[in-house]
């Protein structure tokens, strides 16, 4: 006990430091561990949270002021450290043995109180912990502020004397990754894969989201509240289960069933994530930064009058882009939407892309506004389409020939040499 009155006035303020650093470490873990999502949760969950909303808004100021406050108090910690080490070893009672004990002590709580504890904490919980500290860390960057500027300016001036020659490289253009793929490796096999792969990484960024979008009579639509009969009755197409509103009209949300862990199976409410829209015409490559912004998996994709006519997810995007041979056949085969009939014949689902049918057939779009094949029977004929409707595509005829629950179904047939003498001229009369 006289050891602890004689030593209090030193190890009251090393305990003191250390819940200091502990609460700079466990800030610095939390605020920088957010997802946008949570950012967004911030915004919602009172004062403490828009004020760490706030500060992530400069995450520069706030990680210099962390690290600044975190380095001051450390190295206070320690020279307190060496002094009570010091006095320790010059006393009677102490020696080296005991100071030396004293100092590995002192650098283990702090190790172990100030770093690995606090971090594990706030990861696990990153929104309460950023709520819980982002008052006082506000004063605390407030009051470090008028430094701030110093410290940026020799952490530049550092930078350029240790490392005075490293300039940015220039991109590296396409025809050098195809060079690069090419000097890789030998296997002829190996060369065509990759090859492929790097084709269909530069056609997504011309690829529309209409064309790789899963059409709405493919998804499982679940209503809410969900039933989970429902919703556990088949393995929803692409593993992604649609949430729609009690009406079951407007798509508010997409719960990735397939990820699923049994623990969570009682409460998939809570898990539902939101969806963002997509314009039909949105290249992929936008859609997929747009997910990857707002940490989202599905896009749900409109037509040009604003109804949902298909949904896209990133899982679908990167199997498109990395495993192009396998995309076309990963729908069941009754699934198919283009199906070659004949030579010059076709059966084609209305839910099908023009632009995607367009391709196929190797013929231009008469009208580039139209997202769907059954909107662009519906644009040629002035009304909806219905069995015997026809349109003009290319040197193509488009004829409505079945409707049921899956859609409608189109037939898709050249038109001869005796039709092309005119452009009204049709292989039948329209009904």
């Amino acid at each position: 006990m006289n050891w602890l009155s004689e030593y209090a006035g030193w190890l009251v303020p090393m305990l003191v430091l250390i819940l200091l650093s502990a609460l700079f470490s466990g800030s610095e873990a939390a605020l920088f561990s957010l997802t946008p999502r949570h950012r967004r949760q911030l915004s919602r969950s009172g004062v403490g949270g828009r004020i760490a909303d706030r500060l992530l808004a400069d995450s520069e100021r706030l990680l210099s002021a962390i690290l600044f406050w975190n380095l001051l108090i450390n190295m206070t910690y320690f020279a307190i450290a060496s002094i009570v080490a010091g006095k320790l070893e010059s006393s009677v009672a102490g020696g080296t043995s005991v100071a030396v004990l004293f100092t590995a002590i002192s650098l283990l709580t702090i190790i172990f109180f100030s770093e690995m504890l606090p971090k594990s904490i706030a990861v696990l919980s990153p929104v309460q912990a950023s709520i819980l500290i982002a008052g006082p860390l506000s004063v605390a960057v407030r009051v470090v502020s008028p430094l701030l500027p110093l410290i940026k300016t020799a952490n530049m001036l550092a930078s350029r004397l240790l490392w005075p020659s490293f300039v940015p490289e220039n991109e590296i253009d396409l025809a050098d990754i195809e060079r690069a793929v090419e000097l890789s490796t030998h296997d002829a096999a190996l060369l065509q894969r990759e090859r492929m792969a790097l084709r269909s990484l530069v056609e997504i960024a011309e690829t529309r989201a209409s064309e790789l979008m899963r059409p709405r009579s493919k998804l499982q639509l679940v209503e809410t509240p969900i039933d989970r009969q429902i919703l556990f009755a088949q393995t929803p197409p692409g593993g992604y289960a649609m949430i729609t509103d009690q009406a079951g009209e407007r798509i508010i949300g997409a719960l990735g069933v397939r990820m699923l862990r049994p623990s969570q199976l009682d409460d998939v409410e809570q898990l539902v994530e939101p969806v963002i829209y997509v314009p039909w015409s949105a290249p992929v490559a936008r859609v997929l930064d747009q997910l990857t912004e707002n940490d989202l998996s599905v896009a749900v994709v409109v037509d040009e009058y604003g109804d949902a006519i298909g949904a896209l997810s990133t899982d679908r995007i990167f199997r498109r882009m990395l495993g192009p041979e396998h995309h076309q056949f990963e729908e069941l085969p009754n699934a198919i939407a283009i199906e070659q009939v004949d030579r010059d014949r076709y059966r084609v689902l209305g839910s099908v892309s023009v632009r995607q049918l367009a391709k196929h057939l190797q013929v231009a779009i008469p009208d580039e506004s139209v997202a769907t094949v059954a909107g662009f029977i519906q644009r040629q004929n002035e009304r909806l389409p219905r069995i015997g409707d026809q349109a003009p595509l290319g040197d193509c005829w488009l004829t409505v020939v079945e409707e049921s629950e899956g859609g409608l179904w189109i037939e898709v047939q050249r038109r001869g040499d005796d039709d092309d003498d005119s452009d009204d001229a049709s292989p039948r009369d329209i009904g």
